[in-house]
């Protein structure tokens, strides 16, 4: 037969063994997390070895010492690359102005040498071309009579970039047998 306790006010007794058991069910979720977490740790540690490890060895980063003087050391590092980005960025800064200023001094140049390329109807010799603060140009052209001359477009193109203009002919002949002209032209224009 079996026994059974109808008394209401009963106390009920924990025994050792399952006192241990729910203890260490309590215990086993923190310990776990605790070993993962290590786990998880060590795991990227490793990983970020193996990929900056020419980062590491260069800066004599190693696995044994503690994490709070590999971060200051992390940190230390950190605002020297910042300092050093920014030193270049000021470099980056100063170079671009000076090219941007040095495009803005030869735009006038190339908008001259372009107007002096050759066509099939004449031919342009410079014999002295001077680019400063003034330009002089002193030119050999064997012109079509029929067409523009390049010198008349010369002129055009330095009055548009706001050089006042004084020009020359020196020598303006036919050539019968090519049907052309050939001129000798000088101008200076200045600012």
């Amino acid at each position: 037969m079996e026994r059974i306790n109808l008394f209401r006010y009963k106390k009920p007794i924990l025994k050792l063994s399952s006192f241990l058991a729910l203890t260490f069910a309590l215990l086993l979720p923190v310990l776990a997390m605790r070993f993962t977490l290590e786990f998880y740790k060590r795991s990227m540690i490793d990983s970020i070895y193996s990929s900056h490890g020419r980062i590491i060895e260069k800066y004599r980063i190693t696995r044994s010492v503690p994490l709070p003087s590999v971060l200051s050391t992390l940190d230390a590092i950190n605002s020297q690359l910042v300092q050093t980005s920014k030193r270049l960025q000021t470099q980056i800064d100063y170079l671009e102005s000076h090219i941007k200023s040095f495009n803005e001094r030869m735009e006038p140049l190339g908008s001259i040498l372009r107007n002096l390329q050759t066509n099939d109807r004449s031919r342009v010799v410079l014999r002295e071309f001077v680019y400063g603060d003034s330009v002089k140009i002193v030119l050999y052209e064997l012109y079509d009579p029929s067409m523009a001359k390049t010198s008349d477009q010369l002129e055009k193109v330095l009055i548009n970039l706001g050089y006042k203009v004084t020009k020359s002919s020196e020598h303006d002949a036919p050539m019968a047998f090519l049907g052309k002209r050939i001129s000798s032209v000088s101008m200076e224009g200045k600012r």
